[in-house]
């Protein structure tokens, strides 16, 4: 096929392609885009509930409260993860998290805790899903899951 007929080709499909994604061609004719509110996590406190990690395995800490999260005002983020410290920035957009920078203290923990599985996968969040009182963090590896529950204001 000659450049000349393959551009054409090209050109002919793309435009078959966007006439029927083409918004008033669909029912209705309506071209309104819907926006879903995104809920802030602005405020907003956590203990980790469970860490799913690479092979399905499921932790629960034994002490919620030594694995907290705290979504401060100006994208602060603070809390802890067993004997360390967090902090650092967090952004949100739809369904998109992240923590860019995410800090943690290095002490050493006890045997037993979730402080060195969870900071790994932390530092790769991407997204998240608010389930009623959960807050369930999602990185690009698929099988693991980083499992919140809501702590009530005081």
């Amino acid at each position: 096929m000659s450049q000349c007929n393959f551009r054409k080709t090209l050109l002919v499909g793309l435009a078959a392609l966007f006439a029927a994604c083409s918004p008033a061609e669909q029912e209705g004719g309506s071209n309104v885009e819907v926006v879903a509110e995104v809920e802030s996590l602005e405020g907003s406190r956590w203990q980790l509930a469970q860490l799913t990690v690479l092979g399905g395995h499921v932790f629960e800490p034994d002490d919620p409260s030594k694995y907290d999260l705290y979504f401060r005002s100006g994208d602060r983020l603070t809390g802890s993860s067993d004997c360390n410290d967090i902090q650092g920035s967090w952004f949100q957009e739809a369904d998109t998290l992240r923590f860019e920078p995410f800090r943690v203290t290095r002490a050493l923990c006890a045997p037993g805790s979730l402080h060195n599985n969870l900071t790994l996968y932390m530092m790769n969040v991407s997204g998240y899903k608010l389930e009623g009182e959960r807050l369930v963090l999602t990185t690009p590896t698929e099988e693991v899951a980083i499992e919140y529950k809501a702590v009530q204001q005081p």
